[in-house]
Formats: structure tokens, sequence, C-alpha cells
């Protein structure tokens, strides 16, 4: 921890303070404008469900947080997890159809970006076809065949998760008023993205990484990329892989390494700060500890196997009876008991008691 904070002055004092500035104030920026669409979305979806924006943001901005520091996103499950305690009428299928009409517009343009460098930059991308090309016939049997067994597949499924769908719609329900989507979600998603944009450059030019569109999309496909696939907190360790292959004809690699763990440790450590304090104003510092402690505890008994038991469990010999009664209370159960705290809490800043 004392080398980690070592590193994180470091990089603070390496950078001038109006420029690290500039940055969190475009990254705090992004924040606002994403949490504000996810508002929209669900305030459409449950009209009379009781959303509002404070509240999103905290549980946004603390998912965030949390997955700044913790393993496997665990923050966006807690952010649904906060979504579903709190927001009446809602589902875990329809908040699921939520967060696909969040994530539309971040895909399209994704999309765009992949396909601009694939087209137009050479070297971007080193696509190796060689087997498809010299195999036409069966690479077709194999798109075929594969098109046809995922159609059976699909048909099968869809007779089971009928009734999941049904309820994954009402969390679309946006969707179905374009124009409504296109201001309050695709307008403000594409401002919080001018935003990050805005936070390659500032960083990119205060550790002398040339500034160019060119490199600030190779930047934007390099985070996307990495969050998709992100293990480890805060996806640092690949971000900053794949950043140092897509800049490394930019600049040499000693400065590339420096703007990739610089912007790394700094966006990390204010996502960490600014997302759990607003997270810990609206559910408390405390809940806001167990919450971390409880990821913390099931990494724990997941690394410890079979043998794991509850703490402070009886010593008692280990027969399959026994090991069974003292096992640790299930995730489920774990989620269940914060839930209700955090409905709890909700409850009583709503209704607060008479004197």
């Amino acid at each position: 921890m004392a080398d980690w904070f070592s590193t994180f002055w470091d990089t603070l004092t390496s950078i001038s303070l109006p420029l690290l500035l500039l940055g969190i104030a475009l990254q705090t920026a992004q924040t606002l404008l994403v949490a504000l669409a996810w508002s929209n979305i669900l305030k459409a979806a449950y009209p009379k469900g009781g959303v509002k924006y404070r509240s999103t943001l905290s549980y946004y901005a603390g998912g965030a947080g949390l997955n700044a520091i913790l393993h496997a996103s665990a923050g966006t499950v807690a952010m649904l997890g906060f979504f579903r305690t709190t927001i009446d009428g809602s589902t875990v299928a329809g908040l699921v159809g939520a967060t696909v009409v969040e994530n539309v517009f971040f895909a399209v343009m994704a999309m765009i970006v992949y396909l601009w460098l694939f087209l137009g930059v050479a070297g971007s991308f080193d696509v190796k076809l060689g087997w498809f090309d010299e195999h036409a016939v069966a690479t077709v049997v194999i798109i075929v065949g594969g098109t046809i067994l995922v159609v059976i597949a699909c048909r099968a499924l869809w007779r089971r998760l009928k009734t999941t769908w049904e309820n994954a719609k009402e969390g679309g329900i946006i969707l179905s008023q374009p124009r409504k989507f296109m201001v309050q979600v695709v307008a403000v998603e594409a401002g919080s993205y001018v935003a990050r944009m805005g936070l390659n450059a500032t960083f990119m030019y205060a550790y002398n990484v040339p500034v160019s569109i060119q490199n600030i999309f190779l930047i934007v496909a390099a985070s996307s990329i990495s969050s998709t696939v992100a293990i480890a907190p805060g996806a640092v360790g690949s971000q900053t892989a794949l950043a140092s292959v897509v800049l490394k004809d930019v600049a040499p690699q000693a400065v590339i390494s420096a703007y990739t763990v610089g912007q790394a440790v700094i966006t990390t450590a204010w996502s960490a700060t600014f997302g759990l304090v607003l997270l810990a104003k609206e559910i408390g510092w405390g809940e806001t500890r167990k919450l971390l402690h409880w990821h913390k505890k099931a990494e724990e008994a997941e690394a410890g196997g079979e043998g794991a038991v509850a703490e402070g469990a009886p010593a008692v010999a280990a027969t399959p009876a026994t090991a069974a009664a003292a096992e640790s209370p299930t995730i489920a159960e774990r989620w269940e008991s914060m839930r209700q705290r955090i409905r709890d809490r909700v409850n009583s800043r709503l209704h607060p008691p008479e004197d």
C-alpha cells in the first residue's frame, strides 16, 4: 500500500495542477452525464418508482468506485442491486433491459471507432484471414451452419424466456419514444463521450504524447476493449497494456508508459474517492464499509475452498453434516440482508419518525 501511495503521489506531482484539475473535472462531468442518462431511462421505465437523479448518481458513481477497487465488475452488480432495492416495481430483467438501452450509444460509437480504425488507420488492427481465404466453401458452410444452430437455440430458449423478455422490455420503454430517447439519452451520453475524449486529450498533453483525433480514438478504443474484458480492479493493467500497443509508433515507450500509468492511477483514484463518498452519503459510511468488507470476505471464502467455515463457528469434528451446518450464509442471503438494510435506511429518510 505504501508503494502504491508513493507511485500515486509521484504521478500527481509530475503534471501541472491546472491540467490535473481539468482532467478531474472532465472525468466528473462524464460521470454526472452518464448518471443523468441512467436516471432518464429509469424514470421512463418506472414512472411511479420514485427515481431521483441524486440517488441514481450516488449508485452509479458508487458502482464505478467499487469497480475501481474490486474485481470482475462487482460495482456494476452492486449498482443494479441498489436500483432493484430502491425503485418500486423494478425487476431484475427490467434493469438488465435498461442496461442494454444505456449501452446502445456507446456500442454504436465503439463500432464506428473500430470500423474507422480498421479501414482508415493502417496497422491499428492486424487481421490474418489466411485459412478462410483459402477455404471459401468451407467458410460459407460454417457460417450458414452456425447461423442455423443459433436460430434453433434461440427459438428453444424463447419459449422459456418469454416472460423474462417481457419484463426486460419494461426497462427499455424509452426506446418506444424516439424523440425522448434521442434527447434524454443519446444527447446526454454524447456529452459524456466528448468529456471522455477531452479527458484523454488532457492527460496526453500533460505527458507530452502527441494529441490528435486519431490518437485520441486509439486510446478510446483501447479503453473500450479493456473495459469489456475487465477482470482486475478498474481494468488498469489491460488499459495500460493496450494503450502501449496502439501508441507504440506515436511516442517513445517511456513517454507512453508514463502517460498510461499516470492517467490510469489518477482516474482510478478519483473514481474510487468520488464514487464512494457519494455512495456513503446516500446509504451511510457504515453500509458502504460493510459492502466492501462483504466482497472481501466473499473473495476470501472462494479462495479458501471447501474448508472455510463461518466466523465464530464452534470447533467440532469436520463431518459432512457439521460442515454443512457450519457454512457461512450464502451470497444470496448476504445480498438480501444488505438490500433490507438499504431499504430500511431509505424508508427512514423518506418517512422520518415523528416527535
